[in-house]
This record gives C-alpha cells, sequence and structure tokens, in this order.
C-alpha cells in the first residue's frame, strides 16, 4: 500500500479514543443534554473554502516524528471553462525517513465553486523507487471521468456517479457539511480508477486540546466504508473534526499494516 493512499484519512482525520495524552494532545467526552446537542451543533454548516488557508500535520509513529503533510488553498483558477478552488497537498518523510524510504508527494485537486465537485485531481508520487505522475478530468455533466498516465501514456475513461469526489475533494466538502451526532454522511468518491460511497458517522462531541493551538469541541468521526488501497479493513480509524467554523481537521490515529499505528496531529493552521 503507498503512503499517498491515506492522505484522504489525514485530511477526513479519522482518530482513535486513545489518543489521549499522545504528543501533547488530549481528549474528553463531553456529556450533553439534547437541546445543548442542538444548540451547538445543528444548522447551516458553518465552513466555506478559505482562500489561503494553510494546515499543516505532523505524521507520529512510535511517537517520533517521521514526516509532515500539508494543505493549502492555492485560490481560484479556470478548468475547462468553470471557476474552481485549487488545494494542493504535500506529504514528506523527514531525513531519518528518508534513509530508507524517502517520501515527497504531490495532490492537486480543482474543485468546483459552485456545484463543490471535483474537476480535476492531480497526484505525483514519489515513494522509494516508486514513481507516478497521474491526472484524472471530471465531465461531472455526462459522468464520466478521464484517466491520464503521464508517465506511462496510458489513458482510460470510465463513468462515475453524480457529484462525484476525489480524494482530497471529498475531505473539504465533508468539512462544509451541516452534522450532528447520530448523522451518517455519504460521499460518493473516485479513487484507484473505481467509484465508491463512502459513510461516515458522526459518533459523538469530544473535547480536544492541542499543545500550541489550544482546546477545541470537536466531532468524533468514523468512515464504514472499505476503499482498497485507503481504507483498512481491520481496525478501527476515527477522527476529531472541530465543530466551529473553521471546522479544523484536528487529529486522526490509524493501524497500518507492518508499522502499526501511525498518529496525524494539526501543528499548525493559517489563514483564518
Amino acid at each position: 500500500m503507498k503512503l499517498s493512499n491515506y492522505f484522504f484519512l489525514i485530511f477526513l482525520f479519522f482518530s482513535s479514543v486513545g489518543f489521549q495524552g499522545c504528543g501533547g494532545v488530549k481528549t474528553q467526552k463531553l456529556n450533553l443534554v439534547a437541546n445543548e446537542v442542538k444548540s451547538q451543533i445543528v444548522g447551516n454548516a458553518p465552513f466555506t473554502i478559505q482562500e489561503g488557508e494553510k494546515l499543516r500535520f505532523s505524521v507520529r509513529w512510535l511517537g517520533m516524528e517521521v514526516g509532515t503533510a500539508e494543505a493549502v488553498v492555492k485560490g481560484i483558477e479556470k478548468v475547462n471553462g468553470r471557476d474552481a478552488y485549487h488545494i494542493a497537498a504535500y506529504a514528506r518523510s523527514n531525513s531519518l525517513i528518508d534513509l530508507i524510504y524517502p517520501v515527497r508527494d504531490e495532490h492537486h485537486t480543482y474543485v468546483d465553486t459552485e456545484h463543490f465537485h471535483s474537476l480535476r485531481y492531480e497526484k505525483i508520487l514519489r515513494e522509494g523507487t516508486f514513481r507516478a505522475d497521474e491526472v484524472m478530468e471530471y465531465d461531472q455533466e455526462n459522468h464520466t471521468a478521464t484517466y491520464f498516465s503521464r508517465k506511462n501514456k496510458t489513458k482510460k475513461k470510465m463513468f462515475i456517479a453524480k457529484n462525484t469526489h476525489d480524494q482530497v475533494s471529498a475531505a473539504y466538502w465533508f468539512r462544509t457539511q451541516p452534522m450532528k451526532i447520530g448523522d451518517r454522511i455519504h460521499i460518493p468518491v473516485e479513487a484507484d480508477e473505481k467509484n465508491w460511497d463512502l459513510e461516515v458517522r458522526v459518533t459523538q462531541m469530544d473535547r480536544v486540546e492541542i499543545k500550541g493551538l489550544g482546546t477545541f469541541d470537536a466531532f468524533q468521526i468514523e468512515p464504514m466504508a472499505s476503499f482498497q488501497g485507503i481504507f483498512i479493513r481491520r481496525g478501527k480509524i476515527r477522527g476529531w473534526l472541530g465543530t466551529d467554523e473553521k471546522r479544523l481537521p484536528l487529529m486522526m490515529k490509524t493501524k497500518v499494516p507492518v508499522l502499526g499505528t501511525v498518529t496525524v496531529v494539526l501543528t499548525r493552521y493559517e489563514g483564518w
């Protein structure tokens, strides 16, 4: 499994209850009565994409930082005549991991500013000796997508669901959704040239403290679908997403085959 396949997890941020006390992070379950829950988390979606928003994450394994990830809203560009948010995501290993398995991954999504679905997705992967340079163009009106590998010069066309998302645009769309405890939110996602129906459950609210950033009320969320190469069938994957207008993806924790538990923590955000 390529490390790039965890980008979707990083930006939706599925994390474990067992995160408490890890790397300056503390969580506390909020036991809210019904009217408090309604007043705090029901209503119109508070989040809108902010040009210039930059999120930076620390990727940790065995208590050590092994890499970083970053997501940046670079601005609005034209894609096939449509205005689109250009969002770039990057991942890189640190100097220690570089000696064994260097990672330099780059992802670009172009999200329609009106309908908020994906118009284009590009990924450039440099992981050890593995290389990939791929583009997926989405024709949302005709429900088709065209895949092209710049490396292998191969091209393929496929059908997609209505308002399909790529791995990164899905996370930003999810942040815009109104939600409350008990909700099950479905996202049509194209990944690895296949169509998937992702269900994300909103399970509870927690109070999350991150050293250097502060304390946040957060939704605890859990994905309920298995993507080949993205979601892991064994073990729970959960996350915390801030409830305020920033809807910050705060933390994630998951078990990776061979490596064991990998955690990702938001360390910095700009643009708000």
